[in-house]
């Protein structure tokens, strides 16, 4: 009898979390980091709320707007494993008394791993790459952090 509790309690989960929307997401950024979502938004089919995970605990990263939306990508993490990029996408709808329109603001951040916090906000240099010496570099070459 217990052995067919727990079967429909476990289906029963299944359903519930299966119709959530909710898409789990935890992508390793080292050892001693991960970064995850809290929460996915089915309509706009972003993630929000990221957070860091080290030593089995979630760190909220500070600076980071609750009201922002992220793909779920990494856009870079710097050699020696202290900073990761992340898109950074203000999205939501205006309405001006007459009409509803859907504004997109594509922003990307920097985020220190050891603080869990954002260190720098970019716009155009979201397409840079990290160096050799753990410096994000635009696409045309010139060192922006730090």
């Amino acid at each position: 009898m217990k052995k067919i509790i727990l079967l429909i309690l476990l289906q029963l989960f299944a359903v519930v979390f299966s119709q959530s929307g909710k898409k789990r997401l935890l992508i390793p950024i080292s050892r001693s980091y991960q970064l995850g979502y809290n929460t996915y938004d089915n309509e706009f089919q972003m993630y929000q709320n990221p957070f860091i995970l080290s030593d089995g605990k979630k760190y909220k990263i500070e600076g980071y707007g609750s009201m922002n939306y992220s793909e779920g990508k990494l856009l870079g993490i710097s050699p020696n494993n202290r900073y990761i990029v992340l898109d950074h996408i203000s999205k939501g709808y205006v309405e001006d008394g007459e009409s509803k329109r859907l504004y997109e603001n594509y922003l990307c951040v920097i985020v220190y791993l050891p603080g869990k916090k954002v260190v720098m906000y970019m716009q155009s240099d979201c397409g840079g790459e990290w160096n050799r010496n753990n410096q994000w570099v635009s696409s045309n070459g010139r060192v922006v952090f730090p």
